[in-house]
C-alpha cells in the first residue's frame, strides 16, 4: 500500500529528473558551472558555505544554536541510515557523476537540505543581520538544493521535504533547549559537553579515515595514515611518497642502533684507559 501511495510522487520525481538531464545537454556551461559547485568531497562542495555561517552566527546565538544544529546533523544522518531511501541514481545509472556525488549519504531526508534549515533558519529572527544577507543566506539554501537536484543526488521531493524536516527540526530543538533550562544546569555544563563532543568527533573522524577514504578532507587513506605515521614515529623527512617503505625503515633502525653503540663506546672508552692505567 505504502509504495502504490508514493508511486505518483516518484513518477512526477523521474519525470522532473530526465528533464533536468535534457537540459544539461542544452546548456553546457551552465552544467559546468553547477557540477563545479557540487563535489564528492565535503571541503570543495558548496555545502561547506553552511559551517561557515554556523560559525559566523555562533556569537550572535549561543550555545542553544550549537546544540540545535549538532542534535539535528546527528538525527538526521541516523534517519538517513534508517530510513535507506534511494536516490535517482539509484534507479538510473546514467545519471550517476562519481566527481559529483557523495557515496556515503542516502535520499532522505537530505543532509545538505535539512541542515541548510536548521543554521540559515534562525538567523532571520536576529536583529543584526540585515535583509540582504538574509536574502544571501536564502540563495544559498535554494542553491544547495538545486544543484543535488542537478546532478541527480535528489528527487525535488526529497530536497522539499528535507525543507520540512529541518523547520521541523529547529522546533524540537528549541522544545528540548526551553526543557532543560528549567532544570537550571551548571554554567560550565555546555563547556564540558562541548569538549567531549570535539573529542568525539574527532575519534571518529579518525577512525573514519582509518577504515575507508576520507572525503571531509579529500586525503586518500593510505596518504593520511603514512603522514600520520611519520608525525607519530619523529621521521624528520620531507614527506616524499615512498614505492618501498622496508628499506627507509631497516635503515633507519640501523642507523640509530649505530649511533647508541657509538655513544656508548664513547662514554666506556675513558674509563677503560683510566683502568689500564691504575693497573699498570
Amino acid at each position: 500500500m505504502r509504495r502504490h501511495a508514493t508511486q505518483p510522487i516518484l513518477a512526477m520525481d523521474m519525470r522532473i529528473v530526465y528533464t533536468v538531464y535534457r537540459y544539461k545537454e542544452a546548456w553546457p556551461s551552465v552544467s559546468v558551472v553547477l557540477h563545479g559547485l557540487a563535489s564528492r568531497y565535503r571541503t570543495q562542495d558548496i555545502s561547506v558555505v553552511l559551517w561557515f555561517i554556523f560559525v559566523f552566527m555562533t556569537p550572535e546565538l549561543g550555545f542553544r544554536y550549537v546544540w540545535n544544529v549538532v542534535g539535528n546533523f546527528l538525527a538526521v544522518v541516523a534517519l538517513q541510515y534508517v530510513l535507506q531511501a534511494k536516490r535517482p541514481i539509484d534507479y538510473d545509472s546514467r545519471l550517476y557523476l562519481p566527481e559529483c556525488t557523495d557515496p556515503d549519504t542516502m535520499g532522505f531526508p537530505s543532509l545538505d537540505s535539512h541542515m541548510a534549515v536548521v543554521i540559515v533558519g534562525p538567523t532571520y529572527f536576529v536583529s543584526s543581520v540585515s535583509p540582504v544577507t538574509c536574502a544571501i543566506f536564502t540563495a544559498c539554501v535554494v542553491l544547495i538544493g538545486w544543484t543535488r537536484v542537478w546532478i541527480g543526488m535528489r528527487f525535488p521531493s526529497q530536497v522539499v521535504a528535507s525543507w520540512a524536516t529541518g523547520i521541523v527540526g529547529v522546533i524540537i530543538g528549541n522544545l528540548c533547549h526551553y526543557t532543560l533550562v528549567a532544570y537550571e544546569l551548571p554554567a560550565y555544563y555546555n563547556r564540558v559537553c562541548l569538549l567531549l563532543l570535539v573529542a568525539s568527533a574527532a575519534f571518529c573522524l579518525a577512525t573514519w579515515v582509518e577504515r575507508a577514504e576520507c572525503r571531509v578532507v579529500g586525503v586518500p587513506r593510505a596518504e593520511f595514515t603514512r603522514v600520520l605515521s611519520r608525525i607519530l614515529h619523529g621521521d624528520g623527512s620531507n614527506g616524499a611518497p615512498e614505492t618501498d617503505p622496508s628499506p627507509p625503515t631497516t635503515s633507519t633502525k640501523r642507523d640509530s642502533f649505530y649511533f647508541l653503540m657509538k655513544s656508548m663506546h664513547a662514554r666506556r672508552t675513558p674509563s677503560t684507559y683510566k683502568a689500564m692505567h691504575t693497573s699498570e
